[in-house]
């Protein structure tokens, strides 16, 4: 078996159907030896693209993939891996390369920057795996070691070919068994003794689901484990719809001071506060807003386990979520949501607001949309969004996220619609993305929120001329591209928008043209914050 075909036969088998890149020379083999496996190749306008469509591919099915070429291929493809690291997103990294007998220091070969080895000491800083292909005897243990890696961190990894070794034959290979880190029974029940006899003394435990629950597959394990003890449960904003925002135990999102009033009072006020799956970011805590207790919390990662100050290294949240569902140690509380979310009264008709716009988004029914935000206040007003698939970069926060994730999103989950919401600003820097929704036949919606500024940067600023966005007319860029369009700056119009492109069965834009000033409750919350925090250090 030759070397490509043992890398997307592995890639395939572990549930890659799609690879996202733009072939370049030193991947032209790369590229052919792709075209006769079964793995289907989305060729996108830039590969910034490329790595965020990978990175929502990633985020749906468990494992994305970008193909790229080397140098000017792969360093543009940095910012969304970064992105895939920092957020979680199991995404790998193929890269074609010079061959190494043409690695001469004194050989200025194109694409290359410092010496030969820069380009996977770069990803060897934003992924949790890189190697180097070259030795044949040790090619099959490489690959299977990225994709272990990969599937078990949730992190990105980087498998760098040189062109000369996609065609040669594997001399002889054998299956490698992985050995994972082996759990110790007296540090497993020690920690779970502690978390048993912390919840069981509390009146008031609340849990924090977050995005790792979605990462690792325990959605429907962790709904089990709230409704066999009826804890309430708040999400944060990366982790919007891990769990269901229509469940009686939802009590919102929470931001620190910058979210959810009611959903923060439950959360600083619990005795018990199991933090599970989450990062704990600036973002995710309101700009460090937040008033928890040390004492009171019990934070469990893919990483870790903390009590309060003990640490945990060798347990997991898998681990804790396993015990805890099947533990008879523990008491049922007597939780009622009087903090329900309750259906919003409906918005007057007149000049659209981005409430609006969540408000009738929220409306749409579960199952059949997946939601993708790009930064700014379509990931700000999402804190208000009700949905049950919420793509969004909450943490790393880069722009452009939004029109390329459609594209992965839907080849993930061919069944669901993707609604990207994106700013003026966002969509400016990979908007032309709808060239490939075209070509690839995938009928998303794309909805530009059109305020003509960086709106998130004047709430925590003030207006100033660099933050204007140039006034682009995106109907008829959309329809250059091949897709339909329509703009709109009433609610009455974007309901009518809304209901066509949803219906549509082909790429369809909604420019959605708000005033400069209208920004959503959380990011004014946000702005406030920042006001208050910088003038305190004047």
């Amino acid at each position: 078996m030759k070397v490509g075909q043992y890398l997307f036969n592995k890639l395939y088998k572990a549930n890659v159907k799609y690879a996202f890149g733009i072939p370049g020379d030193f991947a032209l083999p790369l590229y052919a030896s792709l075209s006769q496996s079964p793995i289907i190749p989305i060729v996108t306008t830039h590969e910034p693209s490329a790595g965020f469509a990978a990175d929502a591919y990633a985020r749906l099915n468990g494992l994305g993939l970008a193909v790229v070429t080397y140098g000017a291929g792969a360093l543009n493809i940095i910012n969304p891996i970064a992105q895939a690291y920092a957020e979680k997103s199991p995404v790998i990294v193929v890269s074609g390369a010079p061959e190494i007998k043409n690695r001469n220091p004194d050989l200025l070969l194109h694409h290359r920057v410092k010496t030969f080895e820069t380009q996977i000491e770069i990803f060897q800083r934003i992924t949790n795996i890189s190697v180097l292909l070259q030795d044949p005897h040790l090619i099959t243990e490489q690959i299977d070691d990225v994709i272990d890696t990969v599937l078990r961190t949730k992190r990105p990894g980087y498998i760098e070919i040189p062109r000369d070794l996609v065609y040669k034959e594997i001399p002889k290979f054998r299956c490698k068994h992985s050995r994972r880190p082996e759990k110790k029974l007296e540090v497993f029940s020690e920690a779970m003794e502690e978390i048993v006899s912390r919840i069981n003394a509390s009146r008031k435990p609340v849990v924090i689901a977050g995005v790792e629950i979605e990462r690792f597959g325990l959605g429907g394990k962790f709904i089990k484990l709230v409704e066999k003890y009826n804890f309430p449960v708040a999400t944060s904003i990366i982790g919007k719809a891990v769990f269901p925002e229509h469940h009686k135990n939802f009590i919102g999102t929470y931001m620190g001071a910058v979210g959810n009033p009611a959903a923060r009072k439950l959360v600083e006020e619990s005795d018990c506060l199991l933090i599970l799956g989450e990062m704990i970011t600036d973002t995710n805590t309101g700009l460090f807003t937040s008033h928890i207790k040390r004492e009171n919390l019990i934070h469990a990662s893919s990483e870790h386990i903390a009590i309060s100050h003990h640490n945990f290294d060798e347990i997991d949240i898998t681990d804790l979520i396993n015990y805890l569902l099947n533990s008879k140690k523990i008491k049922k509380f007597s939780f009622k949501n009087s903090f329900a979310q309750k259906k919003a009264p409906p918005v007057k008709d007149g000049k659209l607001t981005i409430k609006a716009i969540f408000r009738e988004l929220s409306s749409l029914p579960d199952g059949k949309y997946s939601f993708i935000t790009d930064v700014g206040d379509c990931l700000f007003g999402c804190v208000d969004l009700n949905a049950d698939i919420i793509l969004n970069p909450g943490y790393y926060a880069s722009m452009g996220f939004g029109v390329p994730a459609a594209i992965g999103a839907f080849l993930a989950l061919p069944s669901r619609k993707p609604i990207s919401l994106v700013g003026d600003g966002g969509f400016q820097m990979t908007g032309v993305e709808i060239s490939t929704l075209v070509k690839s036949d995938i009928p998303a919606l794309i909805i530009v929120v059109n305020n003509g500024a960086f709106s998130s940067l004047e709430a925590m600023d003030r207006k100033r001329d660099y933050f204007t966005v140039h006034s682009w007319d995106y109907v008829k860029l959309a329809e250059s591209l091949g897709a339909e369009g329509i703009r709109v700056n009433t609610l009455k119009d974007f309901k009518k928008a809304l209901e066509l492109g949803t219906q549509k069965n082909k790429a369809f834009l909604i420019e959605a043209i708000i005033e400069r000033s209208d920004i959503s409750e959380t990011l004014e919350r946000i702005g406030n914050a920042v006001h208050r925090k910088f003038s305190r250090k004047k």
